[in-house]
């Protein structure tokens, strides 16, 4: 277990409405930690604002006026994750600390009245906890800025070919229409020329397309998956209305299949759904959990990918789901994370459920999994409504 100098004490929080029971805690405890003190979740949260990055524990009574304890530790635990909540509470309001406990917003509560010993020993574990967290995030830190560092070399390798790969497309683009002119006009002539089909015009055209739209596609996944590996937000300012069934034939059609693999994939997006976000990164979504999924399949030497839409009041969903290997249960909980790779090969980084996840709640909405070893794995992907999308537009 991590442990840090023994000279630098951990900062603790304690939040208490009666001021006996504050000036008790500051006198038990000065030696051992750094106490700050607050007389109200007003108080506390003024010092939080202050100081929040500096604390390391925070302690604080369920019952006051105004706002109660779980309240306080509920939004500490979304501004401030890498503090350690602890609640002390009387006996008659346990029901309300063990639900807290559960959903996770408290790591350990106290009952009143406090035995000393027992609380020293639960701040001290709390401390501890601390440590080991936060010299945990110093290894990711260190971590992300290694693979930051590579993907910016593969990074700046890339872009020259897609440079040139898409100045040649803009040059056949401009000159493909004389050339399909003068192949008209040499058969009108009766030259020896091999006809053209109609259809082979049209892909010849689309083709050209495709390459532009591939290659700026690209561009843009290695500026956002820059962003990531950097541990950047992705900014939402850009995101437009976007329609789920284009998105997944946008995502089949681009993606690099090998073989027969595309007819492994059966799509029914029907009936699809708007969504807020981005076209491009759900195909880049699609794509993180087609290559997944193909290798599980691959890795099971059988399996299928079933690709489908559902409506619900509150929000509607994209289910993902493949029959290959599935997902050990004692992992599952954790694929969501930054740089957590269980590949069978050890040659994952671990970005690409982690990034899915920060583009799913950059649309607002969350990427769940539920897998059985051997049988399949469904991903699903939950959107808010979008007003106005009513099912006659689907």
């Amino acid at each position: 277990m991590y442990v840090s100098e023994p000279h630098k004490r951990a900062v603790v929080l304690f939040v208490d409405d009666e001021t006996k029971a504050l000036k008790y805690f500051a006198r038990c405890f000065h030696r051992e930690f750094n106490i700050l003190t607050a007389s109200s979740g007003d108080e506390a949260r003024e010092i939080l604002a202050q100081h929040g990055m500096c604390i390391a524990v925070l302690l604080t009574d369920q019952r006051m006026p105004v706002s109660d304890g779980i309240s306080l530790l509920s939004e500490t635990k979304a501004r401030y994750p890498h503090i350690v909540r602890l609640l002390t509470t009387a006996y008659t309001d346990i029901g309300e600390a063990i639900a807290a406990v559960n959903r996770g917003e408290v790591w350990r509560y106290i009952t009143k009245p406090w035995d000393l010993e027992l609380l020293r020993g639960e701040l001290t574990n709390a401390l501890e906890l601390y440590r080991e967290q936060n010299h945990e995030r110093e290894l990711l830190t260190e971590r992300r800025k290694s693979i930051l560092s590579v993907a910016s070399h593969i990074a700046h390798e890339m872009r020259t070919p897609l440079l040139s790969t898409r100045s040649a497309a803009a040059g056949i683009e401009r000159y493909l229409p004389r050339l399909l002119e003068g192949h008209r006009w040499a058969c009108e002539a009766g030259a020896p020329v091999e006809p053209l089909r109609e259809s082979h015009k049209f892909a010849l055209e689309e083709s050209v397309v495709s390459i532009r739209r591939i290659v700026d596609r690209t561009n843009i996944m290695i500026d956002l998956l820059l962003a990531n590996c950097g541990g950047k937000r992705i900014d939402p300012t850009a995101f437009d209305i976007c329609q789920m069934g284009e998105c997944v034939d946008c995502a089949l059609q681009d993606f690099p299949f090998q073989t027969d693999q595309r007819e492994w994939v059966h799509s029914q997006v029907q009936p699809s759904f708007y969504f807020r976000g981005s076209c491009g990164l759900m195909v880049f979504v699609l794509h993180n959990l087609m290559r997944n999924a193909f290798k599980a399949i691959n890795n099971a030497g059988k399996g299928r990918i079933r690709i489908w839409t559902s409506r619900g009041e509150t929000s509607n969903t994209l289910h993902f789901e493949d029959t290959g290997t599935g997902i050990d249960p004692k992992v599952l909980p954790e694929i969501f994370e930054d740089f957590a790779s269980f590949s069978s090969n050890g040659k994952g980084v671990g970005i690409g459920l982690g990034f899915c996840r920060r583009v799913m709640e950059s649309f607002g909405g969350t990427i769940s999994c539920h897998s059985i070893p051997s049988v399949h794995t469904r991903f699903d992907l939950a959107f808010p409504l979008v007003v106005g999308d009513g099912a006659d537009r689907s």
